[in-house]
């Protein structure tokens, strides 16, 4: 990822430059899904991966997924899928940094790893319900 490379994803007429920030909104414009969820989804497949630094301390590598139906559902779909999404991390309000396309490469549940890794983000240990390894591409 050195550089400012363009990325283009399938489908879409938007090309993402590595190391730029885009809106919520242009991102989703680009890709489809939702404005507010880290795993951004539509027709049944998750389209991007929008990460914040202070809940995934070691996006887009490592990523904490937190508790709920919704976001374990998502998490899981994201896990199955084969193809590399793109994904952003926060730098400020609104502005979203491209840092590549990743896919899971792992996905651990170990009650030993979560509370590890929580402590390691400043979390509650009983607010991780998975950690998601990407490998990037």
């Amino acid at each position: 990822m050195i550089g400012h490379k363009l990325i283009s994803w399938p489908g879409t007429m938007r090309d993402f430059v590595f190391g730029q920030s885009y809106t919520r909104g242009a991102i989703r414009q680009a890709l489809g899904g939702d404005l507010s969820s880290s795993l951004p989804h539509r027709d049944g497949r998750v389209v991007c991966g929008c990460f914040r630094p202070d809940l995934n301390p070691d996006a887009p590598d490592v990523i904490l997924s937190g508790r709920g139906p919704g976001i374990e559902r998502w998490a899981r779909v994201f896990a199955t899928q084969r193809e590399f999404i793109p994904c952003f991390v926060k730098a400020d309000t609104n502005a979203w940094e491209y840092v590549g396309r990743f896919c899971v490469r792992r996905v651990i549940s170990d009650v030993v790893e979560l509370r590890a890794r929580a402590r390691a983000a400043s979390r509650p240990p009983k607010d991780l319900s998975m950690v998601l390894y990407l490998r990037g591409r």
